[in-house]
């Protein structure tokens, strides 16, 4: 039975030849000329616009009804949880 030879790992590995001669890359002309990365503490496009909620009587109220109806919703699914599992201990 042969066994393979454990490479000594302390000596530095051999280095490729490296040829004078270098190959040309192909560059895409569209990538050549992009556009150059904001300045750091300027602020961007995006960031520039900024939501304006009114804070009218018929906008309090439909966020009233929202509130309203997502704790409408809360109290119908846990109550319905207990029914449910009071129904099932008396079967």
């Amino acid at each position: 039975m042969t066994h393979a030879r454990i490479p000594d790992f302390s000596q530095p590995a051999p280095v490729r030849a490296v040829t004078s001669a270098r190959r040309q890359l192909p560059v895409d002309r569209r990538y050549r000329n992009l556009p150059d990365e904001t300045p750091p503490g300027t602020i961007e496009p995006w960031q520039a616009v900024a939501p304006v909620r009114p804070d009218t009587a018929h906008s309090r109220s439909l966020r009233f009804l929202d509130v309203a109806g997502e704790l409408l919703a809360a109290v119908a699914i846990i109550g319905g949880g207990i029914v449910l599992t009071g129904l099932a201990s008396l079967l």
